[in-house]
């Protein structure tokens, strides 16, 4: 029925309609709150760095968000769209598809202000509070980064019979409203592609003009949004990795873990040996972080000597392997050996009790927290 309301000229499109939609809660930066409201080293400083820019991020594409859902045009929208061809990956921030072209909207809440130079070259300066240049650097070109943007969607669209004359143009939002861009020395491709989120509809309603002569049928907008959501890619980010974290970031008695660890590697024990052995490593760890730290002072008692801690510690620590492997990262990052020590010693009957435990947040809870208070109760 669509398709023919379609090729009669019956639009059912009359306004702004989003596929995928704008959310704040965005599950990358929960993850960064989680991880560092539990490292303990200095790392947490490159950490807490990253969910400042990641905010400031979500904050811009909630500005661009709000300008696409209030500009009354007829069109199909999508927010955070990955989509790969082979080996070329491209993250698009918003994906816009009217009846005259697509466009992809990179978003930019930039610090600072923005010279554009007639070599194309974009240049950041930095005031004080006296308004005067402190510090000026070149970045990235974001118009060199959406042009590769729109290549592999392109590209990929072609391939898949979704398009065949469509224009796919590129739009950089700066979403930061203190920003001043000047671009006044740039070339005419620039000045077109490069806007503030609050010129946004006017630019949009702009380009219809200029496309005047192109047409995208309403099912073939639908067939590409589509498209892109049964085709969106999500990324998976091995905070491990990215920040170099290792179980001793994590612990709060540093001493002891490096005592364990260092007796552990002086007799030549490689990962997966200690991956198999690591009902020793957390009775080891357990026994050295609880002499040392007061707050979680344990008996040995309690921990070891107690045939239902030692099973209880067993189950958990099954558990916490399984979700390793299922998530594919290290046992630590799911919680570690002191947050384990204090399920031990708290051993939470609900979620209530469960978010007083050093290490779980709501979102761990939320993930976690039915099947650990299951082993609990059952134990």
């Amino acid at each position: 029925m669509s398709i023919i309301k379609s090729l009669l000229g019956i639009k059912e499109i009359k306004n702004t309609i989003f596929y995928k939609d704008f959310s704040e809660d965005n599950r990358w930066l929960n993850e960064l709150i989680d991880i560092s409201s539990r490292i303990k080293s200095n790392k947490k400083k490159n950490i807490d760095r990253d969910i400042a820019f990641l905010k400031a991020g979500i904050s811009g594409e909630k500005n661009v968000y709000y300008e696409l859902k209030n500009s009354f045009i007829p069109m199909i929208c999508l927010h955070d769209i990955r989509i790969e061809d082979g080996d070329y990956a491209a993250q698009l921030d918003f994906v816009v598809i009217t009846h005259k072209y697509i466009m992809i909207l990179e978003t930019k809440k930039l610090n600072g202000d923005i010279l554009i130079n007639e070599c194309g070259d974009f240049i950041r300066s930095i005031k004080n509070n006296y308004s005067k240049g402190i510090k000026k650097e070149g970045i990235y070109s974001p118009i060199a980064q959406n042009d590769r943007h729109v290549r592999i969607l392109k590209e990929i669209l072609m391939k898949n019979g979704k398009i065949r004359n469509t224009p796919i143009i590129s739009g950089v939002v700066i979403a930061n409203p203190k920003s001043i861009v000047n671009k006044t020395k740039a070339s005419k491709k620039i000045k077109d592609e490069i806007f503030r989120y609050d010129q946004l509809t006017e630019i949009l309603n702009e380009k219809l003009k200029v496309h005047k002569d192109s047409e995208m049928l309403e099912h073939r907008m639908k067939e590409v949004a589509d498209f892109l959501i049964i085709n969106n890619k999500n990324i998976h980010i091995d905070y491990n990795k990215k920040y170099s974290l290792t179980e001793e970031d994590f612990i709060g008695n540093n001493e002891a873990a490096e005592v364990v660890i260092n007796e552990f590697k002086a007799n030549k024990i490689e990962y997966k040996k200690i991956e198999i052995d690591e009902e020793k490593i957390v009775e080891e760890l357990i026994k050295k972080i609880t002499k040392k730290d007061s707050e979680y002072k344990l008996s040995e008692k309690q921990v070891i000597s107690s045939e239902s801690s030692d099973i209880l510690i067993n189950k958990l620590k099954e558990y916490r392997t399984s979700m390793a492997r299922s998530e594919k990262v290290s046992p630590y990052f799911i919680y570690n050996n002191e947050t384990l020590g204090e399920i031990i010693k708290i051993k939470p009957k609900n979620k209530e009790e469960l978010m007083k435990v050093r290490g779980f947040g709501p979102i761990k809870v939320e993930k976690y927290g039915d099947s650990i208070i299951d082993i609990i109760n059952v134990v």
